[in-house]
C-alpha cells in the first residue's frame, strides 16, 4: 500500500508540476501599446486572423515567402501572435507565426517569417509598431533604429505581400485583427425568482400506475403492505433575451444552475436534491432558450387493510405545479483560448487572464460588466416555466362495500333458476 501511496503521489506530484510550468510560460495577456494611448484593440499572447482590408484575404505563410489568402480556420499558417520585445520601448513587438513558431521577418522588400536560426527578439527586421486606423484596423510598420522611425510597412496588391513606404491612408496597406480560437464560457448564476409576478397553478395528479384495486372476498380482515417506487418528469423552461445575455455560438457558450434552494422555495421537487443546470441551444430569434428534463422517484410503501368481503381501492396523490415566473441571475464569465508561450508554441484552450476576458467581449458589445471576487458578471433576467411535481404524496384509500360479497349470491341465484329449469324439463 505504501508503495502504491508513493507511485500516486510521484504522478500527482508531476502533474502539478506540469501544469504550473505551462501556465507560468504563458505569455500574459497584456494590453498591446499602439500609437493611440487610448488604443484598447490589441492583446499579447492570444491568436489572430490578420486580414487585409482591401482584398479580404488572410495573412498566410508559404514555403518561403508571406502572402494573402483565402481564409482557412485549419491552417496554423495562418494564425498569428504578438509578443512584445524585450528591453525595446512599450510599442515595439514581434509578430509569430503560430505555424511555423517563428517570426513575421521581412528584407526591406519581401516579407517571409523567419527561420529556426534567424528567428531573434533583437532582429531589428522582426520589430514591428502599430499604428491605429480605425476599430481593430491597423497600419504594421517595421522599425530598424531607436529613433523608432520607420522602415516601410506590410503592404498588399491582394496576391503578394511586400514592403512599402508607410502611409497610414493607403488602404493597401491597413489589416484587420480578428481572433481567432477561443471560447468564452458564460454560466448563469444567483437565481431570484419573483414568484409574486408570476403564474402559478397547483393540482392534484395520481402516482400509482396500473389496477390497485384490492379484493377480499373472505370472512376475515385481510392486510396488504404496497411498496412501490413511480417516477415523474419534469419539465423547466428557460428563456433569456440575447440583449439581456449573449449570442451563442462558434466563441460563446451559455450554461445555467439553478440549486436546490430555489426549488425547495416554490415546493417543487428535483431528482438530483442539488438543483438543475443545462446548456443553451435553442438560440432562434432574439432568445436563448433551453429545456431541461427531470425524473423524480417517489417511495410509497403503505399497510392497507381490507374489511371482509370488501374491494379497496388505493389512490396515491401528489402536488402538481405549473409555474411561469420571472427572475433576475447574473451571468459569471471565464475564457479559455489558444496562447501563445515563451517559447513561440502554442497551448491549445488554456484558461484566459481578465484582459483577455474584458478583449473578447468588448467584441461582443458586452455592457455593465462588474468584478466580484476575480470573476466578471453582467446581470440578467428572464423567465423560467416549470410543469413540476411537489414533495410529499398523500395514500387515500375507497372501500366499495358488499360488492365482493354480491359476487356468490348472484352466483347462487342463477344456479337456483337452472336446478329449477331441469325440474320442470324432467317433470314434464
Amino acid at each position: 500500500m505504501k508503495v502504491r501511496n508513493s507511485e500516486f503521489l510521484n504522478c500527482l506530484g508531476f502533474l502539478l508540476l506540469f501544469i504550473i510550468s505551462t501556465y507560468c510560460s504563458l505569455i500574459p495577456n497584456d494590453w498591446v501599446n499602439t500609437d493611440d494611448p487610448k488604443d484598447f484593440g490589441l492583446l499579447e499572447g492570444i491568436t489572430y486572423n490578420i486580414v487585409h482590408f482591401v482584398s479580404e484575404k488572410n495573412l498566410v505563410s508559404v514555403g518561403d515567402h508571406v502572402q494573402v489568402g483565402v481564409s482557412d480556420d485549419n491552417n496554423s499558417y495562418q494564425h498569428w501572435s504578438l509578443r512584445k520585445v524585450e528591453g525595446k520601448n512599450n510599442h515595439v513587438y514581434n509578430i509569430i507565426n503560430i505555424g511555423s513558431g517563428t517570426n513575421l521577418d521581412n528584407n526591406g522588400k519581401g516579407v517571409y517569417v523567419s527561420s529556426l536560426d534567424h528567428d531573434s527578439n533583437t532582429n531589428p527586421y522582426q520589430h514591428w509598431i502599430f499604428m491605429k486606423i480605425k476599430n481593430n484596423t491597423y497600419n504594421i510598420a517595421n522599425v530598424r533604429n531607436e529613433s523608432r522611425s520607420l522602415d516601410g510597412s506590410i503592404d498588399s496588391n491582394g496576391k503578394l505581400v511586400y514592403i512599402s513606404i508607410s502611409n497610414k491612408n493607403n488602404s493597401y496597406q491597413q489589416w484587420l485583427f480578428k481572433p481567432t480560437n477561443y471560447k468564452l464560457i458564460t454560466k448563469v448564476v444567483d437565481f431570484n425568482l419573483d414568484v409574486n409576478y408570476g403564474q402559478m397553478l397547483t393540482s392534484n395528479a395520481t402516482l400509482l400506475r396500473g389496477n390497485n384495486r384490492i379484493e377480499n372476498p373472505t370472512n376475515a380482515i385481510i392486510e396488504q403492505i404496497i411498496d412501490r417506487t413511480e417516477e415523474k418528469s419534469n419539465v423547466f423552461t428557460l428563456q433569456i433575451r440575447k440583449a439581456d445575455s449573449f449570442e451563442v455560438g462558434k466563441h460563446v457558450d451559455m450554461t445555467f444552475e439553478i440549486g436546490i434552494n430555489i426549488f425547495n422555495l416554490i415546493n417543487v421537487k428535483v431528482g438530483n436534491n442539488i438543483g438543475i443546470e443545462g446548456k443553451f441551444s435553442s438560440t432562434e430569434g432574439e432568445t436563448n432558450s433551453e429545456t431541461v428534463l427531470d425524473t423524480v422517484s417517489y417511495h410509497i410503501q403503505q399497510k392497507v387493510i381490507v374489511p371482509f368481503h370488501t374491494s379497496v381501492i388505493v389512490t396515491t396523490i401528489v402536488d402538481k405545479v405549473n409555474i411561469l415566473t420571472p427572475f433576475t441571475a447574473r451571468i459569471r464569465i471565464t475564457g479559455k483560448a489558444d496562447r501563445l508561450s515563451k517559447s513561440g508554441t502554442v497551448v491549445k484552450k488554456a484558461n484566459i487572464d481578465n484582459n483577455a476576458i474584458l478583449y473578447y467581449l468588448q467584441r461582443k458589445n458586452a455592457k455593465d460588466l462588474f468584478l466580484d471576487k476575480d470573476f466578471y458578471y453582467i446581470k440578467t433576467n428572464g423567465t423560467l416555466g416549470i410543469d413540476g411535481y411537489g414533495f410529499g404524496s398523500v395514500i387515500k384509500t375507497k372501500s366499495i362495500s358488499g360488492s365482493t360479497r354480491k359476487k356468490p349470491i348472484i352466483l347462487y341465484q342463477i344456479l337456483f333458476i337452472i336446478l329449477q329449469f331441469i325440474y320442470v324439463v324432467s317433470t314434464y
